[in-house]
């Protein structure tokens, strides 16, 4: 296994090249089981055994032929409908103008090589990287055709999630949905890490099944997807010199917001910084080019001592894991982060950036176990 210096995640140069594949699913009556997600995951040196022990009990099932998969599936009251197939990886590009796939997020190399280690071990891509683009209405008109028919599965999950799948098998139908995708220009939206794991495995092992890695194509147009923050809590620093940090990094302009107000201080170039007794808004000058969360992350909390930062989807979440000053217990800062539009996303790639890691959060995402690729 190559160093951490090399565990860095690239762009895929285009065009997008996907293959079919014959899927490796759980029973319907173990998908969204957490307990089945455990198993997937640790020990991971047990996987591989224990992914054959399911097939003989009937808990997991393998297709017999190839096929490129249209998977819809409906969560919280939202449908998406996504392509599943294996994407090739071999070429790769740091030019963001001739990328078929875009990382948006920063990755940690050393929880990318590990990531990588352990998938070798297992044999296994228990869950598909997410990417989403913007479709054409020829392409939305050619996924439309493709599932008039009946699904070839249908169930609801354990975690109430109701899925779909068309199987593709017919030449004819994977090439027309392989030309569509190949001009397009798609953005890792979940799996940062994964993506980093499955280019580490190919340049190791190139010529093997690592050259291509599951992935699952969502157009953001036709079913987008909830595109939400991923708020902070920084342990070890108190607000004082949190904002002290602020004015010293020249950002913005703080201003102190009522704690009863402080969502309502959020927008498209405004966080805020609380730490549940006093809140204050940072916006940002209208000059700079970066989104809110580069700016706490490169420029703001570079200039504050030694913290520890935690990541919430929620910020009931982030507001809970707060502490009121003079408790003696460790200070704490909670920041709220605004969500980014997809255009913002999208211009940030376009300049040739990367965000830092758990800036975005994608949903809703289909359940693990619902299709998974075994080498």
């Amino acid at each position: 296994m190559e160093t951490a210096a090399g565990a860095g995640v690239s762009c895929v140069a285009g065009p997008v090249r996907l293959s079919p594949f014959a899927a490796t699913r759980l029973s319907a009556a173990r998908v969204g089981d957490p307990a089945s997600a455990r198993l997937l995951a640790r020990p991971h040196r047990a996987v591989a055994d224990r992914i054959q022990r399911w097939r003989r009990l009937g808990n997991l099932t393998q297709d017999a032929e190839p096929a490129l998969y249209l998977h819809e599936y409906t969560s919280q009251g939202l449908t998406v409908r996504s392509v599943v197939g294996l994407l090739a990886l071999d070429h790769s590009t740091e030019d963001p103008s001739s990328a078929a796939v875009l990382p948006h997020e920063d990755v940690d190399p050393l929880q990318a090589l590990e990531l990588a280690g352990r998938m070798q071990v297992m044999g296994v891509n228990p869950a598909p990287i997410l990417l989403v683009h913007r479709g054409s209405l020829p392409y939305a008109a050619l996924i439309a055709t493709l599932t008039s028919g009946p699904p070839a599965l249908e169930y609801v999950d354990r975690a109430g999630q109701a899925h779909r799948f068309w199987d593709l098998h017919d030449p004819l139908a994977i090439d027309a949905l392989r030309t569509a995708l190949a001009p397009a220009r798609l953005i890792v939206a979940d799996g940062h890490h994964r993506l980093a794991a499955y280019q580490q495995l190919q340049r190791e092992l190139p010529g093997t099944g690592w050259d291509r890695g599951l992935a699952m194509i969502v157009d953001q147009t036709d079913t987008p997807l909830f595109l939400g923050a991923i708020h902070r809590v920084v342990r070890g620093l108190p607000l004082k010199v949190a904002l002290r940090a602020v004015r010293q990094s020249g950002v913005g302009e703080l201003r102190p917001v009522p704690v009863t107000h402080q969502l309502q201080a959020l927008d498209a170039t405004t966080l805020v910084l609380t730490d549940g007794t006093a809140a204050w808004a940072l916006a940002l000058h209208p000059s700079d080019d970066e989104v809110p969360v580069e700016a706490l992350h490169r420029r703001v909390l570079p200039m504050a001592p030694p913290h520890t930062v935690e990541y919430h989807h929620s910020v009931e979440a982030t507001l809970k894991r707060l502490r009121p000053p003079g408790r003696g217990d460790e200070p704490r800062v909670g920041v709220l982060v605004p969500a980014l539009s997809y255009d913002a996303l999208d211009a940030v790639l376009t300049a040739g950036r990367r965000l830092p890691e758990k800036a975005t959060s994608f949903q809703p995402k289909p359940s693990i176990g619902t299709i998974m690729r075994t080498l």
